[in-house]
Formats: C-alpha cells, structure tokens, sequence
C-alpha cells in the first residue's frame, strides 16, 4: 500500500512533457485565432518577427492549415497553466539526418517580462531535445531585440555569429544574430 502511494507520489513529481512552471505547449485550434491574430498584429510583436505586416484573420488561418502535418516542423499555441492562448512557437526545418531544427517564438505584448517566454523556450527545447531527438536547436534574433536574446541566453543558447545589416526594422538595416543550443547546454533542462 505505501509502495503505491510512493509510485503515485513519483508521478506527480514528473512534469509532463509540454507543460512547464507557467506555460503549456498544445495543438493550436481554430477558435485560438482570433485572439492570437490580435496579439500578433501588434508593431512590438512583429518588430521581431520576419513578417512585419500584420495579418488578416484569413493570413493566419492560411498558415495554420498550410503548415499543419508538414513533417519539417511542429507548432505549438503556447497557453498559461490556467489556459490562456499567448502566443506560438514552434520548431521548423527540421533536419532529422543532423537532428537539428529552427526555432521561432513569439508571445503577445501582455505577457512580456514574466516569465512566460523564458518556460515556453525551455518547454520546447526539452521537447526537441527529448522526443524528436534533436542535438541542436538554432534560432534568429534581430540586434534591437536585447530583451529576446536575455531569454534566450537564461535558456542556454549561445551567440555563434552576425549576419550585419540582415534585416530591416524600424525603418532601419539591423543585425541579425544567429544563436544555438546544443542537448546537453539545456538549462534546467
């Protein structure tokens, strides 16, 4: 009987492997859209992203379904533990003769600095890592986005080059720097 409840007590102990101390990884669903095209649609969100025009709902409802079974990526809706839909993340280009991938992230202006990005980075770095027996996870930064790449080195990713002047933001050519994470650099993973 107290050996039960001991293996109980161990199952409890085990996180499940999309869920993290605030944030839940899960399929993304048709009623998530509207609320995550909102917050997509914001000019933070999208000074960090490579799509700096915002979407109609019928843009993201298109990329939802078009990229839906691919077998070079997988996508997640990221939610709070209390099931609020804040964002998206996945891993693309998934390379699995050198088991790496890209990563991508992005979480709506509500939800900056507390920590949400942080968990959903180490959640789905775990899961790569872990379940699709990825070695490395690469990732993009623009040079003005100091905040993604604080999160980004709390994680355990590493600076691994610049590419000068790559992109365009803010009406201005930026830095795009270029970051990597290999399985065994995971923090706390």
């Amino acid at each position: 009987m107290a050996e039960d409840r001991d293996l109980h007590e161990d199952f409890r102990r085990v996180r499940p492997a999309l869920e993290g101390e605030l944030v839940r990884l899960r399929a993304r669903e048709q009623e998530d859209l509207p609320r995550l095209n909102e917050m997509f649609d914001d000019p933070a969100v999208l000074a960090g992203l490579m799509m700096p025009f915002p979407q109609p709902l019928a843009g993201i409802r298109e990329w939802m379904e078009r990229t839906r079974g691919q077998d070079d990526q997988v996508h997640f809706v990221i939610e709070t533990i209390a099931g609020e839909a804040i964002g998206i993340c996945g891993l693309q280009d998934i390379d699995p003769r050198a088991r790496q991938a890209l990563l991508g992230i992005w979480i709506g202006k509500p939800y900056w600095d507390r920590g949400f990005g942080a968990d959903a980075m180490q959640v789905l770095c775990r899961f790569g890592f872990r379940q699709m027996n990825l070695q490395r996870i690469t990732l993009h930064v623009y040079e003005p986005n100091e905040r993604a790449r604080r999160v980004y080195e709390r994680v355990g990713f590493r600076l691994e080059g610049t590419m000068r002047r790559a992109q365009f933001v803010g009406g201005r050519h930026v830095d795009e720097h270029v970051m990597g994470l290999l399985a065994e650099e995971l923090s706390g993973g």
